[in-house]
């Protein structure tokens, strides 16, 4: 499916949580009802979830119109982390990063079998320490932003960070090389997303950096909105400046809502602005829904109207 000129409005399986129990052919009954036209699998769909979608998306009349990486989850060895981090492609540990990028080529397939044109990936976390930074959300949570306590603390994360992150961008580096050779191959694009926590990688110039080494046939941003917006508001990158920056190269977003720091609520639910934003979904990118199960069915269909 060509993307370029597109309209359409696509949502996230993420929303579907686990099987429904109407079944799944219901659900894309049901979010095709909504308005939406497309889905983009993600890293929770199963191997035979994945059949399923592939017999049953063609007789509902949904496309793809992107794949979140790990799609279908990794079965061959258990992780503790969310599946959306199963294998980390900056993972000093060569064992791990070469599963990351196995799953990641696999995704790959998917992509090409399902139509879509896109993988979106999570890139990579540095692991020496909780990459939640669980102090310096309860700062944030408690309304301490603005005390020398919260500024401290952040400060301590980015340094270590600078400190700490050469061998993470080396590895990842290796797996992006080895990735994007076979995406260009099957002529399947790497979306790079923003991420949500400072030890996340990339951070907004890292984003550049790993653009700047592969085509934009080969690689393209992707915006998450509510990603970014917590970026700014930690104070450390103002929200659109990513999408200013890079939206050259910008190949699509995750439309979500955000309150406080809870996100992936339903588009223009919580407390960001989203209207400010609108200008920057033009028609050569993909549009996604990423709301979670949470977000109301009422929310949702509005949520099309405006965003179509």
């Amino acid at each position: 499916m060509d993307w370029r000129n597109n309209e359409m409005i696509s949502i996230s399986t993420s929303w579907m949580g686990s099987l429904p129990e109407s079944g799944l052919r219901n659900w894309l009954l049901r979010i095709k009802n909504l308005g939406f036209e497309a889905v983009e699998l993600s890293y929770k769909v199963s191997h035979e979830q994945l059949g399923e979608f592939e017999c049953l998306l063609p007789e509902v009349g949904l496309k793809v119109s992107s794949i979140h990486n790990f799609c279908p989850t990794p079965n061959d060895e258990p992780s503790p982390r969310h599946a959306s981090n199963y294998y980390r492609l900056s993972s000093l540990e060569e064992h791990e990063r070469k599963q990351g990028v196995k799953w990641t080529n696999i995704a790959v397939d998917t992509a090409k079998q399902t139509g879509a044109k896109v993988v979106v990936i999570h890139a990579g976390t540095l692991d020496f320490e909780d990459e939640r930074s669980p102090e310096l959300f309860k700062l944030y949570v408690d309304g301490q932003k603005d005390t020398p306590e919260f500024e401290a603390e952040k400060k301590r994360i980015l340094d270590l960070r600078a400190e700490k992150k050469g061998p993470h961008i080396e590895a990842l580096d290796r797996s992006l090389a080895e990735i994007c050779t076979y995406a260009k191959r099957e002529g399947i694009k790497i979306g790079l997303e923003t991420r949500y926590y400072l030890m996340e990688i990339p951070n907004f110039e890292e984003i550049g950096y790993f653009l700047d080494q592969y085509d934009n046939d080969v690689m393209g941003y992707w915006h998450d909105f509510g990603h970014a917006e917590m970026n700014s508001r930690l104070g450390v990158t103002p929200h659109k400046k990513f999408l200013e920056t890079y939206k050259h190269r910008l190949v699509g977003v995750h439309i979500h809502g955000i309150k406080g720091r809870r996100d992936h609520l339903a588009p223009f639910e919580g407390d960001m602005d989203f209207e400010q934003f609108m200008p920057y979904l033009t028609s050569d990118i993909i549009k996604v829904v990423e709301s979670k199960p949470f977000a109301s069915e009422d929310l949702m269909k509005e949520a099309v109207k405006k965003l179509s």
